[in-house]
């Protein structure tokens, strides 16, 4: 129930051994190797020489350049395949590989291969419904052409007699169209006629072109612009071939990449691979050497620098000088932080973490965070039958979905949650919304007893708080900060809670002094440790305002009422639920009434667990680590395998 004691491990090595270190290294996901190219006492024992090929940025955008082309390809390539339904998915498992297993396989495939495969057969598709999209615009443009006997070639060709083929907008009573039709000149015929335009076809005397297109002009006459040799009809019916053909190219090509599975897999498993070697490869850049020479730092947790160590001389011999120390006090902040927690613990890191971390040498507060969200959240929710529901959709998740693991992280949180909210809903007697004959409290009679509850556990909380801020200075041996904000306000409250005892218990008229008294002493006791450690008048001003401080406090409180608000909400809710289907007659109260009941209790449900999720973690950030907890620290980041696609196999 801590964090994990770190090391600082220094490596000197031959550089031609560096890239199967890193290899080794990822393997072992056990090692976070930080940045020394700037420390002066690496500088000054390589004798500052220049690190010669060591990072290699060209390396790493070719690396990113093949990242890219297998994140695109993968992307096009599942829109291709069948899409999966959500409980096939989630019970799928992942390809499991080992490290060694990977990066074999990762080295063996022709990467450009699979993706130049691929790509011809994606791009022969594009073709395909590209020529497909052409000849539907050129079959749209000519169908109305269809009763058309002569191209404008075959026009073109007469000597005596000439014609056009062209349209002119279909207008009502067009004086012009009607004078063109009755010209004398001119023998018109109707191809096709739309809403829109007509399509003609005109013959004129040779040698009378020009007067023609002066006629046709002030008709706006446009020309058929057709160039084939065949009739449209002809061009339709190749047209509507070729079209059926790329079809066929397209329905068939489609089916191949639907049943591209193995080849999905195969680009899946070559982009773990490139993202490992983008690791190490990054990793590069944070190491100091010379021309034969690479130093590498790193920070690896205590219990496994014996392992370590002996694998490293396991696979390198005395080729590795290998050294480890304690992190000096001024570079406490560099060194990463490692929740440490047993299993019953271990889920509620979630609350802490999304607050913040603690930094390296402070405590971590997750046991206590635990026991306090574990109370707060079966309060707010209480109902025996939502958190037997929860209790099994947690566990059914877990058991038969393949779910990655901060996923399953937060199930194992839940899942410990529903203990909460069955023991509430024992307490409460609520099942579904419906009071159960045993009862320790009553939310229909019992709300003043749930209020006093509810200010009783804030009491807890915030004293603890209180309590720990205290600790906190104490260990940096700020001793007046440790009182005046810690011990002194523990002793304030504990007073005035003996004082309220006193007055509302005559039984035991003893603790109305007592508390009158503690509180009082340790109030003036604030005032004189804020003037001597100030060692001036001004201290006194101080003092005074830290016992307004008494005012927030009052206000924690009365914040901690939510626990009572929301759990008599949900149980109000669910009850008149449960009074709407109650009404329904007998035949509609065990067919639709069903439904609805489901229904209800269901949102109900969700809006419970919501609350209760988001509320239990504001009091723990508001009110608790409001009182002692800074938080700051960095997230403990081995070098370890991407797992993107391909689950690491642990061989035992």
């Amino acid at each position: 129930m801590a964090i994990s004691h770190m090391l600082q491990l220094s490596l000197l090595l031959p550089k031609e051994l560096l890239d199967d270190l890193l290899f080794y290294l990822q393997g072992l996901q056990s090692v976070q190797i930080h940045d020394l190219r700037e420390q002066e006492d690496w500088q000054t024992a390589l004798g500052n020489q220049t690190v010669s090929g060591l990072t290699m940025p060209a390396a790493q955008q070719e690396l990113l350049k093949r990242q890219e082309k297998l994140e695109k390809m993968i992307e096009r390539l599942e829109s291709y395949l069948p899409k999966k339904k959500l409980l096939q998915s989630l019970k799928e498992k992942p390809l499991e590989l080992s490290f060694e297993q990977l990066e074999q396989q990762g080295q063996a495939r022709d990467e450009a291969l699979l993706l130049s495969r691929i790509d011809q057969e994606l791009r022969k598709l594009a073709q395909a419904e590209e020529r497909i999209k052409a000849d539907q615009a050129e079959l749209v443009r000519l169908e109305k052409w269809e009763p058309l006997e002569a191209t404008p070639q075959d026009l073109a060709a007469f000597s005596h007699l000439k014609g056009l083929v062209g349209t002119i907008p279909s207008k009502d009573n067009d004086a012009l169209r009607t004078s063109l039709q009755l010209h004398p000149d001119l023998q018109v015929e109707v191809v096709f006629s739309s809403a829109t335009e007509q399509g003609l076809l005109i013959f004129y005397r040779a040698g009378s072109l020009e007067e023609v297109q002066s006629v046709l002009a002030q008709a706006d006459f446009k020309p058929f612009d057709y160039e084939g040799s065949e009739l449209p009809r002809q061009h339709i019916r190749q047209l509507r071939a070729d079209m059926e053909e790329q079809e066929t190219v397209c329905s068939l090509t489609r089916a191949a990449l639907a049943a591209s599975k193995q080849e999905l897999a195969q680009l899946q498993l070559q982009l773990d691979y490139v993202l490992n070697l983008s690791s190490r490869q990054q990793s590069k850049d944070f190491l100091a050497g010379t021309q034969n020479l690479v130093a590498l730092e790193a920070w690896v947790e205590s219990e496994q620098l014996a392992e370590l160590q002996d694998c490293l001389n396991r696979q390198f011999g005395q080729a590795i000088l290998v050294e480890s120390r304690e992190a000096a006090a001024d570079e406490a902040g560099q060194v990463p932080t490692k929740l440490k927690n047993p299993a019953l613990i271990e889920p509620f890191e979630l609350v802490t973490e999304m607050y913040a971390l603690p930094k390296y040498g402070e405590k971590d507060p997750t046991p206590i965070v635990a026991l306090f969200y574990f109370v707060f959240f079966g309060m707010m929710v209480a109902d025996i039958g939502y958190g037997l529901l929860l209790l099994l959709g947690t566990c059914l998740a877990l058991r038969f979905f393949s779910v990655k693991p901060g996923l399953a992280k937060n199930l194992r949180f839940f899942r410990l949650l529903s203990f909460a909210v069955i023991i509430w809903g024992v307490v409460y007697g609520s099942f579904l919304g419906f009071e159960l004959p045993f009862a320790l409290i009553r939310t229909s009679s019992d709300a003043m007893t749930i209020l006093v509850l509810s200010v009783l556990f804030g009491f807890i909380t915030v004293v603890a708080g209180l309590y720990l801020s205290g600790l906190k200075n104490l260990r940096v041996r700020d001793y007046a900060e440790a009182y005046t904000s810690g011990f002194a306000w523990v002793l304030i409250l504990l007073g005035l809670l003996l004082l309220v005892l006193g007055r509302v218990l005559p039984s035991l008229p003893l603790l109305g002094p007592v508390g009158q008294w503690l509180a009082l002493l340790n109030a003036l006791g604030i005032l004189a440790v804020s003037l001597v450690s100030a060692k001036s008048f001004s201290g006194l001003a101080a003092g005074l305002f830290n016992l307004y401080n008494v005012s927030g406090y009052v206000g924690d409180l009365v914040s901690f009422t939510r626990l009572m608000a929301l759990g008599l909400s949900g149980a109000s809710i669910g009850s008149a639920f449960n009074l709407i289907v109650s009404l329904f007659p007998p035949l509609a109260r065990f067919t639709i009434g069903l439904f609805l009941f489901i229904a209800l209790h269901l949102i109900n449900m969700f809006l419970s667990f919501l609350s209760g999720y988001v509320h239990g973690a504001r009091l723990i950030f508001v009110e608790f680590f409001g009182k002692f907890y800074d938080g700051g620290g960095k997230p403990f980041r081995p070098l370890k395998p991407a797992e993107k696609y391909v689950k690491d196999k642990k061989e035992i």
